[in-house]
């Protein structure tokens, strides 16, 4: 939440819950954000991993997976609800692969048609909050029963990069037992991009993490020990990329968006994600 320190007021209410159990396979949380300053917001929106399908002001959109920052300039009184897809579930969910959406913003119409975002049209027809999530919560249940199955050996591989976050991505085709070919094609499908790259953004939003668990304790040296890279430059390095700012400045105020999922789990500890 981003407030205006003269006013004390919220100039950008971001939230984050959880979604229904028939809806957990696939997502990670729905989330809101509401723009009360009278001179709109720049939200700079950061790789991770994940696709957003979301209602900007009533317009169903989705936000694909990304590699680099980049700004969104909301407008006083803007309105989101979205729905966070785990990575590399949301190409099932979408019926194209994520590659298609790389880097991009697009309306939900240009994906599936007028007919095909119908519900999703009504959604701003219910005026209270709990209304509007509910529609969004059946609108999703009716694609889901209808999804092409889910590639689980990707996701088995997503997994284990979440668990190595300092491994080479070569010893996961071994592990799979998958030529790494194949298994960058797949990758390429459901995550938007290969499994080099989705470690990259993994272990930036590890260390985002890390930094909003640990406060200000911990020295940028064991930020980057922890998160998984080879040493503060290299943090450094990886930051300027994803963040383009230092990492002094981004690890002041920036939390994950993947704070509720499981992936920040290691090889030590035990993991359910699905």
């Amino acid at each position: 939440m981003n407030r205006d320190q003269d006013m004390g007021l919220a100039i950008s209410d971001y939230r984050e819950f959880r979604p229904p159990p028939a809806l957990a396979d696939y997502l990670l949380c729905f989330w809101t954000q509401t723009i009360h300053a009278s001179s709109g917001f720049k939200q700079r929106v950061l790789p991770d991993c994940c696709v957003d399908i979301l209602l900007m002001n009533g317009l169903p959109m989705v936000i694909g997976p990304w590699t680099e920052p980049f700004d969104a300039n909301l407008p006083p009184g803007t309105n989101i609800l979205g729905a966070r897809c785990h990575p590399g579930l949301a190409s099932s969910l979408l019926g194209l692969p994520a590659s298609e959406l790389l880097n991009l913003s697009v309306p939900l119409v240009d994906l599936w048609g007028s007919g095909g975002i119908a519900a999703y049209s009504r959604i701003p027809d219910q005026t209270a909050l709990v209304g509007q999530v509910a529609a969004m919560e059946k609108a999703l249940l009716a694609r889901v029963a209808n999804a092409p199955p889910v590639d689980h050996e990707t996701i088995a591989a997503i997994q284990w990069i979440a668990q190595h976050p300092s491994a080479r991505v070569e010893r996961m085709s071994k592990w799979l037992g998958m030529s790494s070919r194949q298994l960058q094609r797949r990758f390429v499908i459901s995550a938007g991009y290969g499994p080099k790259m989705f470690q990259c953004v993994l272990r930036f939003q590890r260390l985002l993490n890390e930094a909003h668990r640990a406060g200000p304790r911990r020295t940028l040296a064991d930020l980057a020990a922890n998160a998984g890279y080879c040493d503060q430059a290299h943090m450094t390095r990886e930051v300027q990329r994803f963040a383009s700012c230092s990492p002094a400045l981004l690890l002041r105020s920036v939390a994950s968006t993947l704070s509720m999922s499981d992936l920040f789990k290691t090889e030590n500890s035990p993991t359910n994600y699905r």
